[in-house]
């Protein structure tokens, strides 16, 4: 059976960037309503107004969805983050805390409708968060400032060690938040 469904406006759409836009846009509003388990492709598509085909045009699928929408909002993240801890360059144990503490308190611009890693989103969510490019992104972060701290103090941190660690902490903190005078001090209990 052809149907006649076409993005929203009746526009053929065939620029792959402008419709994946479309279809994550339109899985946004899905996640934020019924929640990422709950969400089908057919939710997906009915509310961008299209098949389940031609969501699978643009995704290989609900897992290629999420991954997509966690990559531009993790990229969008480590850009804001570099910026807040730039000042702490020399400052190493500070610009990890407040690497940490920003990542953990995060929110997405878009009025929290990405907000999908907390709650009864997390599960379906954590996969794609913890992975290689969480893990490229915070070498390339920190690994510079990593260096220049084991140089000034004769320690031998390794980043192999550390990546992982900062990444969880800032997960562990986003899922049971505190006040930043708890966070600090947690932390500083860390250094010894």
């Amino acid at each position: 059976m052809k149907t006649n469904k076409r993005w929203g406006n009746g526009a053929r759409v065939d620029d792959l960037v402008t419709g994946k836009k479309l279809l994550l846009e339109a899985a946004v509003s899905c996640f934020a309503a019924k929640g990422v388990k709950s969400t089908t492709i057919e939710d997906i598509a009915n509310v961008a107004n299209v098949t389940r085909r031609t969501v699978y045009r643009y995704f290989t699928g609900k897992s290629d969805i999420i991954s997509s929408l966690v990559d531009i909002e993790r990229n969008r993240m480590f850009e804001q983050l570099k910026d807040v801890v730039a000042e702490y360059k020399e400052d190493f144990p500070r610009m990890l805390e407040e690497c940490i503490w920003f990542t953990a308190n995060y929110r997405p611009a878009e009025d929290n409708r990405l907000e999908i890693t907390s709650g009864r989103n997390s599960a379906e969510i954590m996969p794609h968060i913890d992975n290689d490019e969480s893990d490229r992104l915070w070498r390339e972060l920190l690994i510079e400032p990593l260096h220049n701290y084991n140089a000034q103090t004769g320690k031998s941190l390794s980043i192999d060690d550390l990546v992982p660690l900062t990444g969880r902490l800032a997960l562990i903190y986003r899922q049971h938040p505190v006040s930043k005078a708890e966070f600090h001090a947690s932390m500083r209990a860390l250094r010894f």
